[in-house]
C-alpha cells in the first residue's frame, strides 16, 4: 500500500507538470509486491523547468531540501517535512532518466495517478544495489511475474 501522503507528492509533482518517475520502494509495491516503504523516492528530469517545478511543488507541500545547495550540484536532495517524512529527488540515477521515462507507466492508485519506473529497470538497479532487501525485492517481483504468467 502507498501512503497517502506519497500520493500528495506524485499528484502535486502530476499538476505542476513535472516530468518525474517513482522509482525503488514506491515502484516495487506499485508492480503489486507488497512491503513497507519508508521514503519517497523520484526521479526527475534535470531539464531546469522541471527542476523549479519539482522544488516548488515539493516544498508547497511542505518539504524543505536538507541541503542549501541547488540541485545541479548533487545526485539526490533529500527532503524531510516537519513529520520527517522523507522524499529523495533524484536527478541522476543508475538509469538514464530519458530511457526511464520512454519504458515507464502511469498507475492509478484511488484518485492519484503515478508515474512507475518499468520493472525491467526496477530489476536491472536492484540487481546492481544487491543489498539485502534489494534481493528480497527481485525474488517477490520475480515470483509476482510468474504467477501473473501462469494465470489462465
Amino acid at each position: 500500500m502507498i501512503p497517502s501522503w506519497c500520493l500528495d507528492v506524485c499528484t502535486r509533482l502530476e499538476t505542476a507538470g513535472v516530468r518525474y518517475v517513482a522509482v525503488s520502494g514506491t515502484a516495487v509495491v506499485l508492480h503489486g509486491f507488497m512491503r513497507p516503504i519508508a521514503d519517497l523516492d523520484v526521479v526527475i528530469s534535470s531539464a531546469p523547468d522541471d527542476v523549479t517545478r519539482a522544488m516548488q511543488a515539493l516544498m508547497s507541500a511542505g518539504f524543505m531540501p536538507s541541503l542549501p545547495l541547488p540541485m545541479s550540484a548533487v545526485t539526490v536532495m533529500r527532503m524531510f517535512d516537519s513529520s520527517q517524512r522523507e522524499v529523495d529527488v533524484f536527478v541522476r540515477y543508475a538509469v538514464p532518466f530519458e530511457d526511464l521515462w520512454a519504458s515507464s507507466k502511469e498507475v492509478h492508485v484511488n484518485d492519484s495517478v503515478v508515474r512507475v519506473m518499468s520493472v525491467d529497470h526496477l530489476l536491472r538497479v536492484k540487481r546492481i544495489g544487491a543489498r539485502p532487501h534489494d534481493m528480497l525485492d527481485i525474488d517477490g517481483l520475480l515470483a509476482l511475474a510468474k504467477s501473473r504468467s501462469a494465470d489462465p
